[in-house]
């Protein structure tokens, strides 16, 4: 080879850590990292990588000598337009909430506990004229905040209060001056009380359609997003996936993820899954329309294939739609097989099975990875038929199919999601947050502990990843690792132990599986020579604590691309800290129309705000959205 074929030898930085838990089987261990140009170069110690620093500049970078380090954590399937619009809202729940710079928010659990966290947080904004936006209200523990009770502690400011679920609102009498909402704009719509300051339902939908220009103002939107942003650093995420990117506006989400990701070079990666039902419809002209409305899914394709190949620094753009199978959990609206629920009540569809059908047949012909949301076992089995026909009619091979969330399904679906290619990328919170009231109210003992049966994918040979979808879980991967070993609710029982997972099993949930279920897995998962270079700090070794404290470590920052980013202190998860969750409160009645609490999953949240937005005259949200 002659001398101008050699490549320039680049400098490296070699990090020594007490130890390196690669994910990968043939090198579990070492104790240093080699990584030049955002990758690395070697793993092992420090004197079998010798031979890689012959003619070049080396700098052994030892400050994680104290420090375990991980590949770094994946979440994939988040919502980072919720993050943008909820986290900079006061956030005063039942639950404690961690913020920006690893404060925590602690619970609110009684009537006295909220007004004084509410008038403590109304003191500290001094501006009047501006409005407080507050999330997190929940009646049944908060007690009656309604107009008249919101207008004795604010009665020349405006108020607003977004119940837990995000489908009602309470606003005082400034509110609803400030927002327009008078008695004859508001007329005898059935789903406000007028009087309360009360908007539910569709009444909601006045309230959002005045407040989304608000929201979605760059120094509102952008700061939610830096939030949220924060919050995946302090979970030791530097992957994330955009598991319904297009839904609201394609060019407003990018531009705002140049602005708070790329140009301030934040650790994260943002790996983008298209919207489906998003973008067909937007291309098309429709609107979401009922779960049986035909959608034009070759309009759609053509949208999302214009924007394939522009990945740019921080933002990957994978040739994979997202589609819908039936409704949310925390509403007990999946679609359940015999016997049903135990009130007799029945589920949702999203999309009617044969509407799914539709969707999948295309882009499966068109060779994009598909990923379903699907919660029950009927919604499995809706999923399962589809993707049979699919198969049966073009056979695609490692086309990593993936079930997302997989709230309820059955042994045997397991063996025909194996039989079919599939995998799952699953929710491990609703079992903490869910299994002691589905057990009692919906499903029954058996059933309700048999949620997100982890183990059985991986007994039938299947990858399974845990995802938070925020803000339905918090950004921590560890405490979703743990959920899904530990099987522990919110009682302190511990559900199925059969389906519970060995330590190793749930630290490949968030590390080398889940970039599996992205089709990264050559690139980002595991700490590999030619890899990026993307790793979790940690202050405690997870081998020491084992499955059942994963919610223990405590992660101290993030390298990214062999950029080092550290905590201001390191962190363990919310309920490691306080021993207490965020639990969305489960809707328990579905058939109760006096409050709108049917659906507290986040993908539903975006594709309803979706439809708000684009339903709204041009005026309301001025040159916010293309």
């Amino acid at each position: 080879m002659s001398k101008s074929a050699v490549r320039r030898l680049q400098t490296v930085t070699v990090f020594t850590a007490r130890k390196i838990i690669t994910m990968d089987p043939s090198l579990p261990e070492a104790t240093a990292v080699a990584v030049s140009e955002g990758r690395i170069m070697a793993v092992g110690s420090l004197e079998t990588m010798e031979p890689w620093f012959k003619g070049r500049a080396v700098t052994v970078d030892d400050r994680f000598a104290d420090k375990v380090l991980m590949p770094g954590f994946i979440d994939n399937h988040v919502h980072p337009f919720l993050g943008a619009v909820l986290t900079p809202m006061e956030i005063i729940a039942p639950e404690p909430w961690r913020m920006a710079g690893g404060d925590i928010h602690p619970a609110a659990n009684t009537p006295a506990e909220y007004e004084a966290r509410l008038k403590e947080r109304l003191a500290a904004r001094t501006d009047k004229e501006e409005l407080f936006i507050s999330f997190g209200y929940q009646p049944l523990e908060h007690g009656r905040w309604g107009r008249p009770e919101l207008d004795v502690i604010a009665p020349d400011r405006p108020v607003v209060l977004f119940q837990r679920s995000f489908h009602e609102t309470f606003l005082n009498s400034a509110a609803m001056a400030a927002l327009g909402l008078t008695e004859e704009v508001v007329g005898d719509h059935p789903q406000v009380d007028f009087a309360q300051g009360h908007f539910f339902e569709t009444g909601n939908m006045m309230v959002m359609g005045k407040l989304m220009s608000t929201l979605l103002k760059d120094d509102w939107y952008r700061k939610g997003l830096g939030i949220t942003c924060d919050l995946m650093r302090q979970g030791g995420i530097t992957t994330a996936a955009d598991m319904l990117f297009g839904t609201i506006s394609p060019d407003f989400e990018l531009a705002a993820i140049d602005a708070v990701i790329e140009q301030p070079e934040l650790p994260l990666r943002i790996v983008n899954v298209f919207d489906g039902r998003g973008f067909s419809n937007r291309a098309s002209g429709r609107g979401n329309g009922a779960p049986d409305a035909k959608i034009d899914f070759a309009a759609g394709q053509a949208a999302m294939n214009e924007l394939l190949g522009k990945d740019e620094g921080r933002v990957r753009f994978l040739k994979a739609v997202k589609l819908f199978a039936d409704g949310a959990m925390f509403s007990a609206l999946m679609q359940m097989n015999e016997p049903g629920y135990i009130d007799g009540h029945e589920g949702e569809w999203i999309m009617s099975p044969d509407v799914l059908a539709e969707g999948v047949k295309h882009f499966w012909e068109a060779g994009y990875q598909i990923h379903v949301h699907v919660n029950g076992d009927k919604g499995m089995d809706s999923v399962l038929n589809a993707l049979a026909q699919a198969q049966d009619a073009k056979p695609r091979f490692d086309h990593r199919f993936m079930m997302h969330h997989v709230g309820f399904h059955t042994n045997a679906q397991s063996t025909r999601m194996a039989a079919l290619g599939a995998h799952a990328s699953v929710n491990p919170y609703y079992i903490h947050a869910l299994s002691d009231t589905f057990s009692e109210l919906d499903l029954g003992p058996e059933r309700a502990g048999q949620l997100v049966r982890s183990q059985s994918i991986l007994r039938n040979n299947m990858k399974v990843s845990f995802h938070s979808d925020f803000m339905m879980a918090p950004l921590e991967p560890l405490f979703l690792a743990w959920c899904a070993g530990a099987r522990v609710t919110r009682s302190g029982q511990q559900v199925s132990p059969e389906e519970r997972l060995s330590l190793e099993q749930a630290l490949r949930g968030i590390t080398i599986d889940a970039a599996f279920a992205l089709g990264m897995d050559d690139e980002i998962g595991s700490i590999v020579a030619g890899k990026k270079a993307d790793f979790a700090v940690l202050e405690d070794d997870p081998f020491d604590l084992d499955v059942d404290r994963l919610k223990d470590v405590r992660v101290a920052g993030v390298v990214f691309e062999g950029a080092v980013s550290m905590l201001g202190k390191p962190a363990a998860s919310i309920f490691g800290e306080t021993g207490r969750m965020p639990v969305p409160e489960p809707t328990h009645n579905p058939l109760d129309v006096s409050h709108c609490c049917h659906d507290v999953d986040p993908c539903g949240h975006l594709q309803e705000i979706a439809a708000w937005i684009h339903a709204m005259p041009e005026d309301v949200l001025g040159d916010r959205l293309t």
